[in-house]
């Protein structure tokens, strides 16, 4: 007898790119913390990522945010990707707050106080803006964000010297300006930043004095503040303007003197859609460095409700990824 396995998830994207809040379907899993469940999910359950995330279900940029019970904070969430797991991911948070206004499952409450949540990361905090009794934006204060080396100079293979900043925002960065790279900055040459995004990423973590980043954020100068891109691997770019990256950006201008505290900053993604940050207070990262505490603005827009289903005969129980 065919039986089905089945998965409801609502779909949203932020700024483009798609956040699936995985509402039911993932088993118990063990943990004190978030991290601690997040890491059984890894080693136990790995395939029901694929499954999640992968074609036919999904795609190659997909994400997922997925409601964990927490001990500290209101609620746990972690993220995963269709290729990584991640600490914090931004656009996602964002994601899952508006799913969870789309369905009315927010804490009471939130419209005063918001909710914390605890993440790999660390526990961050949002709040919304409401017209109306309907969010209208999702303000994330991130975890402590800070500059972990400056003026690293790396040969990117095809793409010669290039300097940048490594910077903490949940997630590890190097952080590039655009002019040292001589493309358009659009989306018509989204592949060959990829491809220079990880010509840097290879250089930068095969030198050494400095952490292993994760991603490569580059970034172009607007009026009030940048243009983001953010090459996640060889055929993956997000397509916001980056939560964890624009914190990280943020931790980088400061630092830097380029942006005081309170100051706006206005995070692009190179669809023109932005995220509204600052930079709220000081404070330390987890070795005692000088950090700052993020704010960062959004919106995310349901774009379907869903039930995923698993049938026992399905050929590709773990889905598939062409690279």
């Amino acid at each position: 007898m065919r039986t089905n396995r089945l998965f409801t998830v609502i779909d949203s994207h932020t700024a483009g790119h798609p956040t699936r809040t995985v509402t039911a379907g993932i088993p118990p899993l063990r943990g004190q913390s978030v991290r601690e469940q997040r890491d059984d999910f890894s080693r136990n359950h790995d395939a029901l990522r694929s499954l999640l995330l992968h074609e036919p279900r999904g795609h190659a940029a997909m994400a997922a945010a997925v409601p964990v019970p927490s001990r500290v904070a209101d609620q746990g969430l972690f993220f995963i990707f269709s290729y990584a797991y991640a600490d914090m991911c931004g656009h996602a948070t964002i994601g899952y707050i508006a799913s969870m206004a789309a369905v009315g499952t927010l804490p009471q409450g939130f419209e005063r106080n918001g909710m914390s949540i605890e993440t790999p990361a660390g526990i961050v905090h949002v709040t919304g803006t409401f017209e109306a009794d309907r969010l209208t934006s999702v303000i994330l204060c991130n975890v402590p964000s800070y500059v972990a080396s400056a003026d690293i100079v790396v040969d990117a293979a095809g793409f010669g010297t290039v300097t940048c900043d490594i910077a903490y925002g949940g997630i590890m960065y190097a952080l590039v300006d655009t002019r040292q790279i001589g493309l358009p900055f659009d989306i018509d040459h989204a592949s060959q930043w990829c491809r220079a995004g990880m010509a840097i990423k290879e250089a930068v973590n095969s030198s050494a004095g400095h952490p292993q980043i994760s991603s490569v954020l580059f970034y172009e100068a607007i009026d009030g503040g940048s243009r983001h891109l953010v090459v996640l691997a060889a055929n993956k770019f997000d397509r916001s303007p980056c939560g964890t990256g624009t914190s990280a950006r943020i931790a980088q201008l400061h630092a830097r003197g380029e942006l005081a505290l309170g100051a706006p900053y206005r995070a692009e993604n190179i669809l023109g859609v932005p995220f509204a940050a600052k930079v709220v207070e000081l404070g330390q990262g987890a070795e005692g460095q000088p950090a700052v505490i993020p704010e960062v603005r959004g919106m995310a827009h349901i774009s379907a409700y869903s039930t995923l289903v698993l049938e026992s005969d399905d050929p590709l129980p773990a889905g598939f990824l062409p690279k």
